[in-house]
């Protein structure tokens, strides 16, 4: 190792060692909870890992590793610290990296194990991970508790596929879990949970850690059954508050028939435009025309709280419209979803269908 290089690990491992104990909000959503919540900084241990890293060489793994402890641990001085000597060093020329495979790579192998499967991410799984982490922060530092509900439900769809191909990686699922607490999932809590206790966090001394799965203990969502009961619970009380808006009256002159939407096709979206005519539904987008009509039409709910509607058919097949805005349609990009209740309320004054079951559906009206 060259004396620049060993010059720059001391200066580092000091960085991480020499700072006060400084505090920082653990990780949860919810702005107005988290002005609330205990203080915690990342353990010694996660640091070690990182100073364990940059000894091997292994420089863009340590940063990566330290950008995701700042979702968590977003005023640690420490980490802060760490993160721009790294960059430092990534952006000098005169700093030479050792390559993979060499006898200083190799003789320190051993001190950079990780408990994660970070460091053997590649190419755009790279990429992918790092927008992940991004998401997470852009959601933890909005205010605008509307759309931190979108980035959040962004962040849980998107971090479900990656931790599909990468289920080892303990940052996501801890980032879900607390996702999971604003977000009224229940059983994306239990399985976020499962996973952390698998993974030992119920021995961590991560006081941050520790509150999370305190949390979804309080909450019963450590219990399969109890989950599972909860979910069912929410996601009437989701559909209950839907319907109430629906009961709404609205002017007849007040009522909008055509509206901005996307169409779930397969596996992917369709943009265009949904309109409610006197006997009919109408869809014109980027993936064709879609005609049914109002007899064929067994009952329509919310989309699981996710947004838009559900046709469903009386041959059981499912059409699902999200109502979106003019310039998402114009640009076919989907940023956020609009309330359904515009379209709602064009059934019940075009085809006089009904609320029914408690409120949870709107169906044609009793012959």
């Amino acid at each position: 190792m060259n004396k620049i290089s060993k010059s720059f690990i001391l200066v580092f491992a000091l960085a991480l060692i020499s700072l006060p104990p400084l505090h920082a909000h653990p990780l949860i959503f919810n702005a107005q909870a988290a002005s609330q919540a205990p203080t915690a900084q990342a353990p010694d241990d996660m640091t070690n890992k990182i100073t364990a890293l940059v000894s091997a060489g292994k420089y863009a793994e340590a940063q990566r590793l330290t950008t995701g402890l700042l979702v968590v641990y977003p005023d640690d001085q420490r980490l802060i610290k760490a993160k721009a000597l790294i960059e430092k060093w990534l952006a000098s020329p005169a700093l030479a990296v050792p390559a993979p495979g060499s006898s200083q790579s190799t003789n320190n192998a051993s001190q950079a194990e990780v408990s994660s499967n970070a460091e053997q991410l590649t190419g755009m799984d790279k990429v992918d991970y790092s927008a992940l982490i991004e998401l997470a922060r852009e959601a933890q530092q909005t205010t605008d508790l509307s759309q931190q509900d979108i980035l959040l439900r962004k962040f849980m769809e998107d971090s479900g596929k990656f931790l599909q191909k990468h289920p080892n990686e303990m940052l996501l699922w801890q980032l879900r879990a607390a996702s999971a607490i604003s977000l009224n999932a229940p059983m994306a809590g239990y399985q976020a949970g499962q996973k952390l206790l698998s993974a030992g966090a119920a021995e961590s001394s991560d006081s941050s850690l520790q509150r999370l799965l305190g949390q979804l203990k309080n909450k019963g969502w450590l219990d399969k059954q109890e989950a599972e009961r909860l979910q069912v619970v929410a996601e009437n009380e989701r559909q209950q508050a839907w319907s109430r808006a629906e009961a709404v009256r609205i002017k007849a002159e007040d009522i909008k028939y055509t509206f901005p939407a996307r169409h779930m096709h397969l596996a992917s979206w369709g943009y265009g435009h949904l309109t409610i005519s006197e006997n009919d539904l109408v869809y014109d987008g980027s993936d064709g025309h879609i005609q049914l009509s109002k007899g064929e039409i067994r009952e329509i709910t919310a989309n699981g709280g996710w947004g838009g509607l559900k046709f469903i058919l009386k041959d059981r097949k499912v059409f699902v419209f999200v109502i979106i805005t003019e310039d998402a349609v114009t640009n076919q990009h989907y940023e956020q979803w609009l309330s359904p209740t515009g379209v709602g309320n064009a059934v019940v004054a075009r085809w006089r269908f009904v609320l029914a079951d408690n409120n949870k559906a709107l169906k044609p009206p009793t012959p």
